[in-house]
């Protein structure tokens, strides 16, 4: 019944719409940005590079952009970084027709559509206790959790699909999504901030920026959750790569690789339709450590998964849990942040949360490449027992907010 009355806020639904489009969208040229650099150049090593050039932003951009959140506009900021997006994306698909675009073009629009995805995300945190009532915020930050990670796992799978149909109809469809989340935002009616709250100054971002670091510091549990996702996100942005490499390399075809993905979004998507119940059954210490513990079983199992579909159901399995997760811990948070700090809250989050995402295609393809697939695989293992072996002994998850244990 709270899901109906959620979703029969409008406002929400527009938003909410726009951005599941656009994050399909985009998410489907995150992969195509590898695949269409192996295609033209066959190097693993300037796929990782295409990989890492989408995921730096996050790191790069996170915390100006949570400045920029609560010192703009919300609503045209966001509006204005779907327009460029779409001309970013529209390069491609336009160089794709006459031609071939250069490894230069593919980083660069890479690059900028992470970015603006991050300042776009940021805003979107922030104005949600401006569009739903007070007791749905924690709903509308899990359905957006489920929403994102969702489209984590279509759009991938979406864009390896098309992909292998036609190399610029990911691009295509990236470029279409920004159009609609356009339309979807500039139809809604609230406004996405109080008028009356503190807006930061652009002028000294250091200190602006140092008060989201201040409240998240003082708060053990976000804190160390974001420590955290740190730590795993390598492993789970590298993960689509290396499936893609194993299958290549036990001789996957395209089309083959297209239905790989196509499993691993069947199984993510599940985990995300079940997140709300997971999170309201499992406490958040235990969702932590068997997604953590889960990772490590699914990644040495890579060593002796010599089939295409038999990667995508294992990388399925790992990403299961992902969704519960980060709607328990981003849900409490946004619950629990001042008004005024929301941008900046979030984007300091976001950062340390995304700080080190950027390294796992770029390791995974460095290291397949230069090492081998075991000894890549091994790697990534060694790095996530250490991840589950911290956040077994963290005391701090031990202490988690009320909020964040009941969902």
């Amino acid at each position: 019944m709270r899901r109906r009355r959620l979703f029969d806020n409008r406002d929400f639904l527009l938003l909410w719409s726009g951005e599941t489009v656009s994050e399909v969208g985009s998410q489907s040229s995150t992969v195509a940005y590898p695949l269409l650099v192996l295609a033209l150049t066959g190097s693993p090593t300037k796929a990782g590079i295409a990989g890492l050039a989408r995921w730096l932003p996050l790191a790069v951009f996170s915390l100006p952009a949570g400045v920029l959140a609560d010192a703009v506009d919300r609503k045209r900021l966001m509006i204005i970084c779907d327009a460029v997006r779409l001309v970013g994306a529209g390069s491609i698909v336009l160089a794709l027709l006459i031609g071939s675009p250069s490894f230069g073009q593919i980083v660069s629009v890479a690059f900028l559509d992470g970015g603006l995805f991050i300042t776009s995300r940021i805003c979107e945190r922030g104005a949600l206790p401006h569009v739903v009532a007070p007791g749905q915020l924690e709903d509308a930050v899990a359905a957006n959790e489920a929403r994102t990670f969702a489209a984590g796992i279509i759009g991938p799978s979406l864009g390896g699909l098309l992909f292998s149909v036609l190399r610029v109809l990911p691009f295509v469809a990236d470029t279409a999504s920004y159009l609609f989340s356009m339309a979807a935002i500039a139809a809604t009616r609230s406004r996405f901030q109080s008028q009356e709250t503190r807006r930061p100054s652009l002028r000294n971002l250091r200190v602006e920026i140092a008060e989201g670091v201040t409240w998240l510091r003082g708060q053990p549990f976000y804190r160390t959750t974001a420590l955290l996702f740190a730590a795993g996100n390598p492993v789970f942005t590298g993960l689509y790569l290396l499936a893609i490499l194993l299958a290549k390399e036990h001789h996957a075809s395209d089309a083959v690789i297209g239905v790989m993905l196509g499993m691993i979004g069947v199984v993510g998507l599940l985990g995300a339709v079940l997140a709300g119940p997971i999170r309201r059954l499992v406490s958040v210490r235990r969702l932590i450590l068997c997604e953590n513990w889960t990772l490590l079983g699914v990644i040495l199992l890579m060593l002796v998964a010599h089939n295409a579909l038999l990667i995508g159901a294992l990388v399925g399995v790992a990403e299961f849990l992902t969704p519960a997760t980060n709607a328990v811990v981003a849900g409490s948070r946004v619950a629990a942040a001042p008004d005024h700090l929301q941008g900046r809250v979030q984007s300091v989050a976001t950062v340390l949360a995304m700080s080190l995402g950027w390294l796992g295609p770029l390791a995974v393809g460095y290291l397949f490449e230069h090492s081998g697939s075991t000894t890549t695989v091994l790697v990534a293992a060694a790095w996530t027992l250490a991840l589950a072996a911290v956040a077994t002994a963290a005391p701090s998850l031990r202490n988690a907010p009320t909020d964040a244990a009941s969902g």
